[in-house]
């Protein structure tokens, strides 16, 4: 399997996937009040700080300032207003969070900076303020390390190169967590929630807010309708990729086709040439056995007139 593909290709039972899975995520977090306080909990555990009322849209589709440029659909788009909760006054955000099983590591900074920026987009009607604009968290879990420095947390946020301790705060901030790091400082209690949404299993609840959001998954899980739809999900999946193989090996078909054909051509093409230089070859070595110096000096400049030569000597018949 190469680093650009999903680290889960085989089909898996519903009972078998993880948070990490998109389908299970989604299904988890689309439940309503449900999937809304599956979120808080995940936020209050990944930022270690409380997080108030929130509001959930999966699957989020926020399209490009142009017809003609590039939209993106975020897994978890989560809005939190602000207010006050046990005398801790919370700021408004919005946080996109997104389980990542697919290894891309190169274009995960390309990625989040666009995000990002469209998030900001929409943000703003005509003639705010810009400091009206929300805090922006985007928020990447995956099943490796991005930066290869054995951490399980990385928070990217802009600053002075020139003199960092200058405060520089733009409301902006990428946190990137690794389920398998190692070093760093992170609170066990998210260490206790990486490992549950890689390998969602009941031996791996340990705490209440871990054994809340289990009781979601379980409940997700037993749905008889969401198994159908699992089913459905996987059949449209691997219907699309085998589509995809056939339309690819229909395009390499046509492709090799129309190579073989300028291949051919070009060969021809090469022959051709060669065959008329020995044509012109066997023309002057019987003209030159014939005493005739002179009809190949005229030869060289008068086209019609070495075609004459060819066919009297039958040489135009030897090409065909």
């Amino acid at each position: 399997m190469t680093k650009t593909e999903e680290t889960v290709k085989t089909r898996r039972s519903l009972e078998e996937l993880n948070l990490m899975d998109d389908f299970l995520f989604q299904e988890v977090i689309s439940r309503g009040k449900k999937g809304e306080e599956v979120c808080r909990i995940l936020l209050s555990t990944i930022l270690n700080r409380p997080i108030g009322q929130v509001k959930v849209t999966a699957q989020k589709i926020i399209l490009g300032t142009d017809t003609n440029l590039h939209g993106i659909r975020m897994d978890a788009y989560i809005e939190s207003e602000e207010t006050v909760d046990m005398d801790v006054e919370l700021e408004p955000a919005i946080y996109d969070m997104e389980p990542n099983n697919t290894y891309e590591k190169d274009k995960l900074p390309w990625r989040t900076r666009y995000y990002q920026a469209l998030i900001d987009a929409k943000q703003l009607e005509s003639g705010w303020d810009y400091q009206k604009l929300k805090n922006v968290y985007i928020i990447m879990i995956l099943p490796y390390d991005p930066f290869d420095r054995k951490r399980m947390v990385y928070t990217v946020k802009n600053q002075c190169v020139e003199a960092p301790d200058i405060p520089y705060e733009d409301g902006a901030k990428k946190i990137y967590l690794n389920t398998k790091g190692t070093e760093g400082t992170p609170s066990q209690a998210l260490k206790n929630m990486l490992k549950y949404i890689e390998n969602s299993i009941a031996e791996n609840v340990t705490d209440t807010n871990i054994q809340a959001i289990h009781n979601y998954v379980s409940e997700v899980k037993q749905d008889r309708e969401v198994g159908v739809q699992y089913m459905k999900s996987w059949e449209r999946e691997a219907l699309i990729r085998e589509e995809g193989k056939e339309e690819g090996l229909e395009e390499g078909r046509k492709t090799g086709i129309e190579e073989g054909r300028k291949s051919g051509l070009e060969q021809g093409r090469k022959a051709g040439i060669l065959e008329g230089e020995q044509r012109i070859n066997q023309l002057n070595r019987k003209l030159i056995e014939a005493g005739r110096t002179e009809d190949i000096i005229k030869a060289a400049s008068d086209i019609e007139y070495q075609q004459q030569l060819l066919k009297e000597y039958g040489l135009l018949d030897a090409e065909k």
